[in-house]
């Protein structure tokens, strides 16, 4: 009896197996199946017929020639005995040769990550590689194994002048980027040397991103084809990537996956070009024409103020239980810095009997943003000037920064900000564009100094030098006085 229940046992035991083995055949045939079915190949929607299948290798969609002349209307031509592919538009021309990974573009040499390949019997070409050279986007569809392209105009071109016969044009200079980083602040910095700021981008769809063209620019040569960095928990954006994006006209692009309540923008300073993103609603207006700086309310000598001309309110950032940056290498809070460079400037202004000077705080209390505001409208202020230093996480990061909000502010950050260089003595970070609540919120001419960043080892000794202080304290003195035409 035992036998035939170890019988019986042993037969149901292969029975499960078999029916586990077939199971299994069955999910990797399926899966087998998916990966080898062939990618479909879209333009602006509609999708492209070849009677040879596309084919992904490493990562990078191959596709018969004849896809790219009569697909996408490029002209093509084929040299048997060189085995070299010449794909051609009305302002590139690309040469490529079968089982290299060398492209020449308009008589430049460069790199593609896939090779062309001969398949049974046909010329087979990196879609991709071949079509952004040509201005094409590029989406990939995982699911439904698709491969989407779109046709992006650039930016058209500003119409030039009439061309003067008797002066010869003079060329204009290629400009080259350096680098490209994003901070904390959802700010992206494209440093440079001669490039110009872009125009407004395109905005394109599927997903939503922002393209930005650099004309007449290029990329270092130690930048090595498209460049991708993705950006992870950020409702702004999900990731950026730059590459060169056409060679004639030379254009660098920079596009910008963003989320769908994303706005932007883009300010730039010596050698910077910076793209700040932020919600749709923090976005400032644009005027419907440049508006002129307003000039600052003058009051005759002797009427109100006790006699002064201009009142001028000092803010102090921080203080009491609101300490501010830290600074490590000094360990001591950038309240302390703000507070001390405010009062040395109170003193040198009061050197000077048509300003009043306010200050928001005096000594290490507390205020709110709103109470600072509220002190500089209530006391109509011809200008407002906030005192801060910066921190990063990044400690070689350093130097002098002016910021502004509206653009009644704007020339008094551009006036004052070589002045604060002078007193600082530190790396000059530019005129730069943001939101802080105590320079938009007020209506006065208004600027935030940060004086340095105080997790710079180099900044932050100089910051808390009682020379440095004084000394910072007499050139934006000076600089107020001068732009008030105070002589």
């Amino acid at each position: 009896m035992k036998e035939i229940q170890s019988s019986r046992w042993e037969m149901k035991k292969s029975v499960s197996i078999m029916l586990l083995m077939s199971l299994l055949f069955t999910m990797f045939a399926s899966v087998g199946h998916a990966a080898s079915v062939p990618p479909k190949l879209f333009l602006e929607g509609k999708q492209l017929k070849s009677d040879v299948d596309p084919k992904i290798e490493n990562g990078s969609t191959l596709v018969p020639l004849a896809i790219l002349s009569e697909g996408l209307g490029y002209e093509v031509e084929w040299e048997p005995v060189m085995k070299k592919v010449t794909v051609k538009n009305d302002s590139t021309v690309i040469e490529l040769i079968i089982g290299e990974a060398m492209v020449k573009v308009n008589d430049v040499i460069m790199d593609i990550a896939a090779k062309p390949q001969l398949m049974n019997q046909r010329t087979m070409v990196p879609v991709r590689a071949v079509g952004e050279l040509l201005g094409l986007e590029f989406e990939w569809k995982a699911a439904e194994r698709e491969v989407h392209m779109f046709r992006i105009q650039p930016e058209q071109p500003e119409q030039p002048a009439e061309p003067n016969p008797t002066e010869p044009e003079k060329p204009k200079p290629v400009g080259y980027i350096t680098g490209v980083s994003m901070d904390e602040h959802s700010v992206i910095t494209i440093t440079h040397t001669d490039v110009q700021k872009p125009g407004k981008p395109l905005v394109l769809d599927n997903p939503k991103r922002l393209a930005f063209d650099f004309k007449n620019s290029t990329f270092e040569p130690y930048f090595n084809g498209e460049t991708r960095v993705e950006v992870a928990e950020n409702p702004l954006l999900t990731g950026f990537r730059y590459a060169q994006f056409q060679l004639n006209p030379l254009t660098a692009r920079l596009v910008i996956n963003i989320g769908d309540d994303t706005g932007y923008v883009v300010t730039e300073s010596e050698n910077a070009i910076q793209i700040a993103l932020m919600p749709s609603a923090e976005v400032p207006a644009e005027p419907e024409k440049p508006a002129d700086p307003e000039p600052p309310v003058t009051t005759p000598p002797g009427e109100g103020n006790n006699g002064a001309q201009y009142t001028v309110v000092l803010d102090a950032g921080h203080g009491a239980k609101d300490p501010g940056a830290y600074s490590k290498p000094m360990n001591r809070w950038e309240k302390e810095f703000n507070l001390n460079a405010a009062l040395k400037l109170k003193a040198e202004l009061e050197k000077d009997k048509r300003i009043k000077v306010l200050m928001t705080r005096s000594d290490d209390t507390f205020l709110e943003l709103a109470d600072r505001i509220k002190f500089a409208q209530d006391n109509k202020a011809d200008l407002f000037i906030s005192i801060h230093a910066n921190s990063y996480d990044k400690t070689s990061v350093n130097g002098s920064e002016t910021y502004y909000y509206r653009d009644n502010s704007k020339a008094l950050a551009d006036f004052l900000h070589p002045y604060v260089l002078a007193g600082t003595g530190l790396n000059n970070r530019g005129v730069k564009k943001a939101a802080f609540k105590v320079i938009k919120e007020t209506t006065m001419p208004a600027v935030l100094i940060e004086a340095g960043y105080l997790s710079n080892e180099g900044d932050a000794k100089a910051l808390f030098t009682d020379s440095v202080q004084s000394k910072f304290a007499a050139e934006v003195g000076k600089g107020i006085k001068a732009y008030l035409k105070l002589k």
